[in-house]
């Protein structure tokens, strides 16, 4: 190789000229060895890679592929810059001095280009960094059904996908800056003095926002939930936004109320883990009637209800021997919670029906006086 050199040098006669087609070869070469491992990329590991059951590692390969190739290239391009500059600073064979006393404003023209191939290659991390951020964040919005979110696919993540490539800029832009030998103390120390007299302002929207941020990626709730909140209120979750959720109560309103407070409260999600819920009937009967009669009667109460769940059987249960009454439970299970209500408005009317066909006395309060007698 070095051979075919000295037979080029000597030939030209003209180092100027020589280096600028060594500039011109390794560029060339580059380009060729960048398309070579292209091509082993997508004809060789790329087979492989689609045997795999996700399809991340696709998509990560995809990018890879693309990067490795215009790396592979930038990097030519640097190793021709450097051995031209090493070239032009060394003695020349057919000059008296180095080419760069003859030719000063090369030393300029270097430095730019450097310059240019650092952004160029900052440029094109950014771009895959930006494309990687968008796969893992589409990776796990797929993994966590989020399309069946309009919260999450709608708001949450597209704002993740906004704010990391923000970031990701921010820092670029930095290392740009850090580059070109600039300052970036004071911008850094202006940006965070700012950042806390933001934060400071809008301490308690930022609260509400990251409470927001841990609801949809914790997922204690969903929308279309039915959970019961603070002080027993019980409704269904119609959205979850950034700053707020809201429920809608059994009266149509809609209580409005920050995240940050739901994050801290004690909260029960009556949908989750399954829609099956339990329905109670609370009934008391008199002293001496027939307990088994009772449980019966009780249970032929569920018999034919429309929304009696077939996952579990209903069951009758002896609570306590109350001040005026034996206290009985009737408990029943419905498929969904919406049908609860419903169920269990019928279930007492049956109860009552049948109490009242079999003779089974539900009694009143009552309260029995005992008067002392007295002796004359």
């Amino acid at each position: 190789m070095d051979y075919l050199l000295d037979i080029l040098r000597n030939f030209l006669q003209d180092d100027l000229l020589y280096r600028i087609i060594l500039i011109v070869i390794t560029i060339i070469f580059s380009f060729f060895v960048a398309k070579f491992l292209g091509f082993i990329i997508k004809k060789i590991i790329k087979p492989f890679v689609q045997k795999t059951k996700t399809e991340i590692d696709d998509l990560l390969l995809n990018i890879s592929g693309t990067a490795i190739y215009r790396l592979v290239f930038l990097g030519g391009i640097y190793l021709a810059l450097t051995l031209f500059e090493k070239g032009i600073k060394n003695e020349s064979k057919y000059l008296k001095k180095p080419l760069i006393q003859y030719y000063p404003f090369l030393e300029d023209l270097i430095f730019f280009a450097e310059i240019g191939l650092f952004i160029v290659l900052v440029i094109i991390l950014l771009n895959i960094l930006f494309k990687v951020v968008d796969i893992f964040i589409d990776w796990y919005a797929f993994k966590i059904n989020a399309k069946e979110d309009r919260n999450l696919s709608g708001s949450l993540f597209p704002l993740l996908k906004k704010v990391s490539k923000i970031l990701l800029f921010v820092l670029a832009f930095a290392i740009v800056l850090s580059k070109l030998k600039i300052d970036i103390s004071a911008f850094v120390v202006s940006l965070g003095v700012g950042s806390l007299a933001i934060a400071l302002a809008a301490q308690e929207s930022i609260s509400n926002m990251i409470s927001g941020f841990i609801i949809m990626i914790d997922r204690p709730f969903r929308i279309g939930d039915r959970i019961r909140y603070a002080d027993n209120q019980v409704g269904d979750v119609v959205e979850i936004g950034i700053r707020s959720t809201k429920i809608q109560d059994f009266d149509n309103n809609i209580v409005v109320i920050p995240n940050n407070e739901i994050v801290k409260s004690r909260l029960v999600n009556i949908t989750y883990p399954t829609t099956l819920t339990r329905v109670v009937v609370d009934v008391g009967v008199a002293y001496g009637s027939d307990l088994e009669k009772v449980k019966a009667t009780l249970l032929k109460a569920t018999e034919g209800d429309q929304d009696l769940s077939s996952q579990k059987n209903p069951a009758v249960y002896f609570l306590n021997f109350g001040a005026y009454s034996l206290d009985f439970r009737l408990v029943a299970f419905t498929d969904h919670y919406s049908n609860a209500w419903d169920m269990q408005c019928r279930l007492r009317e049956k109860v009552y029906e049948l109490f009242k066909k079999e003779g089974i006395e539900i009694p009143f309060p009552q309260t029995v006086i005992h008067k002392a007698e007295t002796k004359n």
